[in-house]
Formats: structure tokens, C-alpha cells, sequence
């Protein structure tokens, strides 16, 4: 062959972009031999675990191979919306196209001149989950994209004098539509050819969420997740099964909604849960993810740029708390835009923080006081009780259980006595509790030092019980007693407690009152 472009996964020299961008190479190949006929022409390709290796010969000079490759890699379909041939999305799935185009021409191809558009945008209706709501999402429809020819690259453009025409050129450049938020500074990012090529590829083996923060990072947009590939063949596999529509195995990132998330953390928390899930947890694909968040800075208002960086590992002690918070408080509601036309944001913020927590190496409910500071935030969450219960019951340090086991215990027994009071007296139960937890709420919040919040916890739970120590108590009573009253532990308690107010459900009553919490 006259030419053979071989790439491996361990490669000593490639960092977690090469590897996702081998990951986009190979998912594009086997897309190829997917669907018979979709294949370029003359080219040979082979995909193995660990390589993916392309060839053609002597009679095909490089350029014209290389054109082949990329016309059958990156498309556009009918509608002039994005079509990339490694993340298998299907032809019917607009909505998870939508995201996708809309997602890559806000980073990848922010730039007009890689991607140009109609003047008039086009609309699309996009509906919820539960279909109880619905708005019409517009996009910019492109008549090209960079990557089609390899745009800012130099590989294709004309030989110069004394090279031989159709071969590559001796370098190539490395513009920030190939990756996204790299700055060139004096001189262009520069690399051997073989390697500009591969790395055209990162846009097909990364994922790209719309960012709505409401709690961190305020000025972020969208945010570019980077898996780290170690398995080509189970990496191109589970990202099928991310594109794909799944009834019995909904998937956290499917969808136009499901690519919207309230932080960096979340989009690639979610996306790992995606990636490992039950059915593909046979063969492990990505050793990790790498997070490229991207919004406007404050020395250029003209586009958004590389404004933080997160690595995400695979495991987390609590990261199943996070995906029972994903999964019933991280719906996105659609509301009309300025313009009539729909925009999406995250229903809950609880997401959001927990995924940040987690990534950060902090306790999972860490600063969960700023969700809740305000009566109007409070009121709010207590709507979301049922998925916060969820999160509760998926909790599996024993501290944290036996803490939010106590305060429920305590404020169970507290409702039990506004109902006798209210067949007593007349008084409204629904009332005395709204009193008692609004009460609640600022006692724990204006708790000033790790004794005085040590000290109402108690206080609390021995009044509930009239004296009695509770069931929660006696069974983590050492490890309770060191936690209440090291002062270290005084924003976690207070954090837990805010969340165990808020929390608590009904199903927690057991038959014991009848009343709402």
C-alpha cells in the first residue's frame, strides 16, 4: 500500500484528546461496516480493541483519499443539520440532532466561517418527557462544516512548489475547530499530518451538553465532555447505545432535553452513568472523562473559550445518590424564550450541585444551606420531596444515615402530636407544620458554631421524643456522638439536617400520622 495510517491507544505520546478522538475514528469505521455501501471507496480500514488502522493505494493520492474518508465520516442531513456518522444517531432522532448541531456550532464551530448558515433560522418542536410540554427550538441550518475539508488544517490545500501534488502537506495546523478553546498565541499549533487527521475525529468521540448553571459558574455555555477511551470496539458500542432510543433503558443524556445540564459536573456524570450502564458494564469503555467547559471571559466578549477544566473519574462513594438525583429531579421544563421560541432549563439545581460536590472531592450535600437560605427556595424544594427521598434512601455512608434517620424520627413524633392536637384543639395540623418547619429551617441556618447546631440537634430530637432516645441514635451511638460534636463536621451537619427537613415524605410516616410533611 502507499499509504497506511495506523493508530494505537497506547501510544505513549497521546494525551485523553488523541484517545477520544481514536474513539471517534474507530465508532466511525464500524459505523461503516454497519450500514453496507456507506464505506469510502479504495480505502481498507480495520478496527481492533486497542488500533485503528486506515490504508489506500498507490493509484489514490493522499488528499483524494483523505476527502474520501471525511465525506463519508462527517455529513449533513436533509435538513442541513449535523450528521456525524460515528455517534450513530438515528435518521428519525431530530431532537438528539438538534442538540448535537446546536451543541458543536457553539463550540467546536462556534466560528461563522467554519460553518456557514442561513440567514433565517429554522425551528424545530421539541416536546418533555411526560409530553406535558412543548416549544419550538430553533437552529442555524449549515450548508457545510469545517471538518468536511479538513478546514484550517492545511491538509488539502494546494501543493506548493516542489511538493508533489495530491500528497499531504509536511505539517499541519491544529485550529480551535478541531480542539475546542486551543490557543495558537504567536505561532499555529502545528503537527505531523497524520495526527491532524486523527484529531478531526475528537468531535465525533466527544459529547456535547448546553449548559443552564444556576448554582456555580454562571458565565458557562456548553460544556465539551472527553471520554478517555480503553476500549475502541466498547467505547464505539456504548456510544450507540447513548444515541439510541431505549425504552427499558432510558438513557440520562438521550434526547434534546437530556443533553441540557445545569453544570459541567452533571453533563459528565451523566454521561459516565451512559457510558457504564448495566448492559455494556461487561467490557469497560472509557477509564475516565476529562470536562472542557466553555463560556464567555472577560478578556473576549466576542466568543466563548476554554473557562475550566474538570476530570472525572469512574467511581464515586455516593454517585448513585447523584444518579437517583438526575434521575427524578433532573428534568428540563421548557419555557417560552424573549422571541416566543423555546429554551430549556434544568427543573432542580440539587443535580447540579450534587455532580459539582462529587468531582470536587467534597461531601455530596456540601453547601446544599445556599438551596434552601431563602423562604422562596425552600418552599420550592419541598415540591421536590419525592426525588429527595429517593436520594435519601440511596445514601450509603452510615453517618449520614443515622443523622437524617434521627431528624425524621424526631419530626415524625412532632407530627404526631400536632394531630392529636389538632383533634384536641381544632388547631390545623397543615398550619403547625409550616410554623414549626419554616422555625426549623432558621435554627439550623442562624446556628452560628458547632455547639450551638450540636446543641439544637439534641434539643430536637429530645423534645420530640420527651426524653426517649431514638432508634437511630441507639444503633450508631459512638460514631453519632464523635460526628455531633467535632466541630469539622459542623457544615456537613447542618447541610444534612436542611436536607433531611426538606426530605422527609410521606411514605416516612409507616401509618404513624396521617398528616402532610
Amino acid at each position: 500500500m502507499a499509504r497506511e495510517l495506523s493508530y494505537r491507544l497506547t501510544n505513549p505520546n497521546y494525551t485523553v484528546y488523541h484517545r477520544a478522538a481514536l474513539g471517534g475514528l474507530a465508532a466511525t469505521v464500524l459505523a461503516w461496516r454497519a450500514k453496507r455501501g456507506s464505506a469510502p471507496a479504495e480505502i481498507e480500514h480495520d478496527v481492533q480493541r486497542d488500533s485503528v488502522r486506515l490504508a489506500w493505494g498507490d493509484d489514490l493520492p493522499d488528499q483524494e483519499a483523505l476527502q474520501r474518508i471525511l465525506g463519508a465520516s462527517f455529513r449533513l442531513t436533509k435538513d442541513k443539520l449535523i450528521d456525524l456518522v460515528g455517534q450513530a444517531v438515528a435518521e428519525a432522532n431530530v431532537e438528539l440532532r438538534l442538540s448535537i448541531h446546536n451543541g458543536l456550532c457553539a463550540t467546536f464551530l462556534q466560528h461563522p466561517k467554519m460553518r456557514p448558515s442561513e440567514k433565517e433560522p429554522r425551528r424545530v418542536e421539541i416536546r418533555s418527557v411526560d409530553d406535558e410540554a412543548r416549544g419550538m427550538f430553533t437552529y442555524k441550518a449549515i450548508t457545510s462544516y469545517a471538518h468536511q475539508k479538513a478546514q484550517g488544517t492545511g491538509l488539502l490545500e494546494p501543493a506548493k512548489k516542489g511538493s508533489s501534488a495530491g500528497a499531504f502537506p509536511a505539517v499541519a495546523t491544529i485550529p480551535q475547530s478541531v480542539v475546542p478553546g486551543a490557543m495558537t498565541g504567536m505561532q499555529p499549533l502545528e503537527t505531523a499530518p497524520e495526527e491532524a487527521i486523527l484529531l478531526l475525529y475528537l468531535m465525533v468521540g466527544s459529547v456535547v451538553f448546553l449548559l443552564r448553571p444556576r448554582t456555580y459558574k454562571e458565565k458557562m455555555q456548553a460544556c465539551v465532555v472527553v471520554p478517555d477511551v480503553s476500549d475502541l470496539v466498547a467505547f464505539a458500542r456504548a456510544m450507540r447505545a447513548v444515541a439510541g432510543v431505549d425504552v427499558e433503558r432510558p438513557r440520562l443524556s438521550g434526547g434534546y432535553l437530556g443533553r441540557i445540564a445545569g453544570g459541567a459536573e452533571e453533563a459528565a456524570l451523566r454521561l459516565l452513568i451512559d457510558l457504564t450502564a448495566d448492559d455494556l458494564r461487561d467490557r469497560p469503555a472509557v477509564a475516565g472523562l476529562h470536562v472542557i467547559a466553555m463560556g464567555k471571559v472577560a478578556w473576549d466578549k466576542n466568543q466563548v473559550n476554554r473557562s475550566a477544566t474538570v476530570r472525572i473519574g469512574l467511581t464515586y462513594p455516593e454517585l448513585e445518590v447523584f444518579r437517583c438525583a438526575s434521575k427524578h429531579l433532573g428534568k428540563t421544563r421548557i419555557v417560552p424564550g424573549s422571541k416566543g421560541d423555546g429554551y430549556a432549563v434544568p427543573m432542580s439545581p440539587v443535580p447540579e450541585l450534587v455532580a459539582a460536590n462529587l468531582a470536587a472531592g467534597r461531601h455530596w450535600a456540601a453547601d446544599f444551606r445556599a438551596l434552601v437560605s431563602e423562604s422562596k427556595d425552600f418552599s420550592r424544594m419541598r415540591f421536590a420531596r419525592k426525588g429527595l427521598q429517593k436520594m435519601k434512601e440511596a445514601i450509603k455512608d452510615g453517618v449520614d444515615q443515622a443523622v437524617i434517620g434521627m431528624f425524621h424520627e424526631a419530626w415524625r413524633r412532632k407530627m404526631g402530636v400536632f394531630k392529636d392536637r389538632e383533634l384536641r384543639e381544632g388547631a390545623s395540623f397543615k398550619r403547625q407544620v409550616e410554623v414549626e418547619r419554616e422555625r426549623i429551617r432558621n435554627s439550623i441556618l442562624r446556628a452560628k458554631t458547632a455547639d450551638a447546631l450540636a446543641g439544637w440537634f439534641l434539643r430536637f430530637c429530645a423534645d420530640a421524643t420527651q426524653g426517649a432516645t431514638l432508634a437511630a441514635a441507639r444503633q450508631e451511638a459512638a460514631t453519632l456522638r464523635e460526628f455531633i460534636f467535632n466541630e469539622r463536621n459542623a457544615s456537613r451537619l447542618q447541610n444534612l439536617l436542611l436536607f433531611a427537613l426538606v426530605s422527609y415524605a410521606k411514605d416516612d410516616t409507616k401509618g404513624q400520622t396521617n398528616g402532610e410533611a
